[in-house]
């Protein structure tokens, strides 16, 4: 028999011993602190927001000239187009920008507040 077929065969309640033993040994390898594994996830994340979050504004920003040269050629308004269309590039930056960070919020909020019903119920953790 194959471990494959071990695993396919272990029964619920061996797989709710495992996790209870697993947790167990959590628990006691790391004391109830993060390990090192966890904070680098969490830092990676952050990293991948910020590099997300700087994209949003330059973008914005990126695309405002884009069509504020644009239009200066084509009318023959120079400057005025580039500076109004600046300002509503960066506008619309800033609402992306702010749109991530009130989505990452509430993610992290639900995640938070999964682990708290987990922790209550006595659910082992994942």
């Amino acid at each position: 028999m194959t471990e494959t077929d071990r695993e396919n065969t272990a029964s619920p309640s061996a797989k709710d011993d495992f996790a209870t033993r697993l947790a167990a040994a959590r628990e006691r390898r790391g004391g109830g602190r993060e390990t090192t594994s966890d904070v680098a996830a969490r830092n990676a994340g952050q990293l991948g927001l910020g590099f997300r979050i700087a994209v949003d504004l330059l973008a914005g920003v990126a695309v405002g000239v884009g069509i504020g040269l644009a239009l200066d050629r084509w009318l023959g308004t120079s400057p005025w187009s580039l500076i109004v269309f600046l300002v509503l590039g960066f506008a619309a930056g800033m609402t992306n920008m702010l749109r991530t960070v009130r989505a990452n919020d509430a993610a992290r909020a639900r995640v938070a507040a999964q682990r708290r019903d987990r922790e209550t119920n006595g659910a082992p953790r994942d």
